[in-house]
């Protein structure tokens, strides 16, 4: 897993006789889970390469590994984000592209989450459109996580 770099938020854990002050801080943990179902495909022969690019606030914060001749397949990636404010707040926008060997990668469609408008973060499938049409879907969880600031 990467290094964080912290940023204090402020919150100080209560002191406990004899334990010093621990300082901790929000970090989000973004798992791009699986792609499921792919309708569209942007290749003549064979199916397409999926990865996925992760955006949040509008900010690329990464990208998955792409997989071979694939309409469905698990990805298994997790992205490490630290929120300026409130965690529920970051927007999120998946693109899911396809791999070309020859020529720029294509747009397959995309999805959005929005954390604020849902009860549960994990598991969540996250319908893609292209030109207004579903294609498919991803599965993603997003986890809300304390770190000890040092």
């Amino acid at each position: 897993m990467p290094s964080l770099f912290c940023v204090p938020n402020k919150k100080k854990a209560k002191k406990q006789e004899g334990t010093p002050r621990v300082e901790t801080t929000k970090v989000l943990e973004v798992y791009v889970t699986s792609v499921n179902n792919v309708t569209r495909s942007t290749d003549t022969i064979g199916k397409i390469d999926p990865y996925v690019i992760v955006y949040a606030n509008g900010i690329n914060i990464g990208k998955t590994k792409h997989v071979d001749n694939a309409t469905s397949c698990v990805l298994n990636e997790v992205f490490l984000i630290k929120p300026k404010g409130d965690p529920r707040s970051v927007q999120y926008r998946f693109d899911l592209m396809d791999k070309d060997d020859i020529g720029d990668d294509d747009e397959v469609g995309s999805g959005q989450f929005n954390p604020a408008q849902e009860e549960a973060l994990e598991n969540q499938i996250v319908h893609l459109k292209y030109k207004g049409n579903d294609i498919g879907s991803i599965t993603i969880s997003v986890k809300i996580k304390d770190v000890i600031v040092v």
